[in-house]
């Protein structure tokens, strides 16, 4: 660290006065300009060759006073912590020094080399007692803070901190920019603590306040918490302290507080708009669960933050509320689907085609304006539809079935006397996958699906429940296996058929009233387990033997599997 420069002194010359005179009137302005431009530059080239005599008493007593200055220091030479104080002199000696030599004009080696030497022991003495200084001073706050006394603990560190600042701006031993930052983070967090510290006491008190139901103080609580966080996020944002998490916390709370009035009235209408559910009042609930969900919708504009912002809830009372609008209608539709099956199992077809028409339309606006009602049955309004678009069939395709389910021993439910034929199967589907096609024919090449969606179809027509047939009703249709003459005529084998379906029903029936239960085309069998989709079939078909017949062939195959020697039946409940 170089001592400061100072400005040579020197006693400035006079300066003549303007010459004056009547006769000089009109050009007076002119020689003085001239004159005093001659003046000043004589004075500058007298200055210039002038040097000041090294003998010159000033002089003298200048470098007498350095040379004492300079014996005096050398006693600090070993100090280990000289002061600002301590430093003084050697200061002033080197200000003479250089003093001297501007003014003398003798900058010889000899007299740079003495300056640069006072200079040297400066610097090394002043990087001594700040290296000291930094280490006192951090020690001292160190003690002062683990008694407790933290502001005079703070105050010793932020002057260790400015000595090693003042180290850190020069380069060479002593720099340690590391340190500067531990030291400036330390401070920080010193500072924040006691902030930090009313905030937690402040969220604390403000959550008691909240769970007593005290809303107004726990709000007043919770937003001077906030501002307390604001502090700290802003002038202590290197600190643990910092935390816009916990920012957010406190603003959710906030929001919760703000938004209580608006979420009470949310959950008294849901319950009023319940009680009257209850009582069979859908239009009146309804109106009161459009209000819940209207504020419920405004709340969680307005109080985006708050644990009240539910666009779950939301969504609950849009579907109740769908739900209690749907209700009259949802419950004409049921009367008309009671009204079609009774006569679709009677067989009275006149009025059918009215009410199916009635129940589509009302199913179709149900599911157009209310589409989220829980009183909404897409499985009916297939149905509706399907039974409508298809209703100059109905009394056909009953008609065709009225004498073709036989009751099964010992069950309760009656079996399809021959396996499906093409023809029905055609009727009700729209579509035909058999590889081998005639209407009598036994349709063929259907996976399970194709089973399914026939029966669900004709259960509609019919009236009733429609499914595969399990195997133990497989089994009792079946009987006994038929031997001798019987075999021919029943069972269309590898022998009888020559590699081809045959119409159903033309071979004779079983004693139970079945026709093809063996031969023909295997069938499928409902699994075990709903939604299996390893799928028994039995019977074999004109692809097995006769001997491979008689023994009543079960297998399983992938529910999607499909062959042309693979058909169905099924069972009405």
């Amino acid at each position: 660290m170089r001592a400061p420069q100072h400005k040579v002194l020197s006693s400035a010359a006079s300066r003549p006065g303007n010459p004056t005179g009547p006769w000089l009137a009109l050009g007076a302005g002119a020689l003085a300009v001239a004159g005093g431009a001659l003046w000043w530059g004589l004075e500058q080239s007298q200055r210039a060759a002038e040097k000041a005599d090294p003998n010159n008493p000033a002089l003298v007593q200048l470098l007498d006073e350095t040379h004492a200055l300079e014996k005096d220091f050398a006693r600090l030479r070993d100090s280990v912590a000289p002061t600002e104080e301590d430093l003084a002199p050697l200061q002033r000696a080197i200000e003479n020094q250089q003093e001297w030599i501007r003014t003398t004009g003798n900058d010889s080696a000899e007299q740079k080399q003495r300056l640069e030497g006072l200079e040297t022991l400066y610097d090394t003495l002043w990087l001594r007692g700040t290296l000291a200084r930094v280490k006192a001073a951090e020690a001292a706050g160190r003690v002062a803070l683990a008694e407790g006394r933290r502001d005079e603990g703070v105050a010793q560190l932020r002057t260790a901190l400015g000595q090693q600042r003042l180290l850190n701006q020069r380069p060479g031993a002593g720099r340690d920019l590391p340190r500067e930052t531990e030291l400036a983070q330390e401070i920080e967090r010193l500072e924040a603590e006691p902030l930090a510290a009313e905030m937690d006491a402040t969220i604390a008190q403000a959550g008691k306040l909240r769970d007593a139901q005290k809303r107004e103080e726990a709000l007043a609580a919770y937003r001077n918490a906030r501002e307390l966080q604001y502090r700290l996020n802003r002038e202590f944002e290197r600190t643990q302290f910092a935390s816009l998490a916990n920012l957010e916390t406190v603003d959710r709370e906030i929001a919760t507080l703000e938004s209580a009035p608006l979420f009470a009235e949310v959950l008294q209408a849901s319950a009023q708009a319940a009680e009257l559910k209850a009582k069979g009042q859908p239009k009146e609930a309804a109106n009161l669960y459009l209000r819940a969900l209207q504020v419920q919708q405004e709340l969680n504009v307005r109080y985006a933050r708050s644990r009240h912002a539910s666009i779950e809830r939301m969504d609950v009372l849009d579907v109740a509320l769908q739900t209690e609008l749907s209700v009259e209608g949802a419950d004409r539709v049921e009367q008309l689907n009671r009204e079609l099956t009774n006569k679709l199992r009677a067989r009275d077809l006149a009025k059918v085609p009215e009410l199916l028409l009635e129940g589509a339309r009302i199913q179709d606006a149900l599911f157009n304006r209310v589409p989220r009602s829980r009183r909404l049955d897409p499985e009916m309004r297939l149905k509706f539809n399907y039974l409508y678009l298809h209703r100059e069939n109905l009394e056909p395709t009953l008609k065709s079935l009225a004498d073709q389910f036989v009751p099964i021993p010992d069950r309760e439910g009656r079996m399809l006397r021959t396996e499906v034929p093409q023809r029905l199967f055609e009727q009700l589907m729209r579509g035909n996958p058999s590889r081998q096609v005639g209407p009598e024919l036994p349709v063929e090449s259907v996976s399970v699906p194709d089973a399914v969606e026939f029966c669900r179809r004709l259960s509609w027509i019919m009236g009733r429940p429609v499914r595969l047939p399990k195997e133990d009703e497989y089994r009792a249709a079946l009987g006994g296996v038929p031997a001798g003459r019987e075999i021919a005529a029943q069972v269309w084998s590898q022998e009888r058929s020559v590699q081809r379906t045959r119409p159903v029903g033309t071979g004779e029936a079983n004693p139970m009233g079945f026709h093809d239960l063996l031969g023909n085309v295997a069938e499928w069998l409902a699994p075990a387990v709903a939604g299996e989709q390893v799928v028994p079939m039995a019977g074999g078909s004109y692809a097995d033997s006769e001997a491979e017949l008689l023994k009543v062939p079960l297998v399983k195959r992938d529910w999607l599997e499909r062959s042309r020697t693979t058909g169905f039946r099924v069972v009405i409940e």
